[in-house]
C-alpha cells in the first residue's frame, strides 16, 4: 500500500501535518489557558480537548491529538523552565540532585502528555455520546404529530391542549398536501403544453 492508498484517499504526510497542525491549536489553547488561577493546572487537557473537538476528521482520534499536543507543550515548555540550568546547579550541590530534577521534569512531561491525552478522549467521547443522544431522542426524530402524542402521553399537556394543537397540525398537514398537489399539477400543466407544440 502506497502513502496515497492509506485510510480517507489522504497520505501519510497530509495526516501527519494535519495532526501536528491539530497540536498546534491545543498547545496555544493550553499555554492560554495554563495562565489561568487553578484552571491552569488542567489545561493541558482544556487545549488537548478543544482541539480534539474542532477535529473534522471521520476517525476519532482525540487521545493521538491530546498526547501530541502535551509533547508539543512539554518540549516548548523545557527552555522555559530552566531545567538544564536547574540540572546543571544540581550537578553541582550532588549527583542525586541532578537524578531528582531530571525525574521531576519527566514526571511533569508524562503528567503534560498524560492530561492532553485524557482531555482528547474527553472530547470524543462527548462527541459520540451527543450524536448518539441525536439519533435516539424522539424530539429530533419524531413527527410533530409523534411529540404532540409524547407530551401529551408525558402529561406535559391536557386534554383540550392536545386535541386543539393535534386539529391545527392536522389542517396544516392538509394544507401543505394540497398545496404540494396543486404545484405538482400546475407543473404538469405547464409541461403538457410544451410537449404539444
Amino acid at each position: 500500500m502506497s502513502h496515497a492508498d492509506s485510510p480517507g484517499g489522504r497520505s501519510t504526510v497530509a495526516r501527519l501535518s494535519d495532526l501536528v497542525a491539530r497540536a498546534g491549536v491545543g498547545a496555544g489553547i493550553t499555554v492560554l489557558v495554563s495562565v489561568l488561577p487553578v484552571v491552569g493546572l488542567i489545561a493541558p487537557a482544556v487545549g488537548a480537548g478543544v482541539a480534539s473537538w474542532t477535529d473534522e476528521s471521520a476517525v476519532a482520534r482525540g487521545p493521538r491529538i491530546g498526547a501530541a499536543t502535551g509533547a508539543l507543550v512539554a518540549l516548548l515548555s523545557l527552555p522555559l523552565t530552566l531545567t538544564f540550568f536547574a540540572v546543571w546547579v544540581a550537578a553541582a550541590v550532588s549527583p542525586a540532585a541532578t537524578v531528582g530534577v531530571l525525574a521531576l521534569t519527566l514526571v511533569g512531561a508524562a503528567y503534560v502528555v498524560g492530561s492532553g491525552a485524557l482531555g482528547g478522549y474527553l472530547a470524543d467521547r462527548i462527541a459520540a455520546d451527543r450524536a448518539a443522544r441525536a439519533d435516539t431522542d424522539p424530539e429530533t426524530t419524531a413527527s410533530p404529530v409523534e411529540r404532540l402524542k409524547h407530551r401529551y402521553v408525558e402529561g406535559e399537556i391536557g386534554d383540550a391542549e392536545f386535541e386543539r394543537r393535534l386539529d391545527r397540525l392536522m389542517a396544516t398537514t392538509n394544507q401543505g398536501d394540497r398545496s404540494e398537489a396543486d404545484t405538482r399539477s400546475e407543473s404538469v400543466g405547464s409541461v403538457s403544453p410544451a410537449r404539444e407544440r
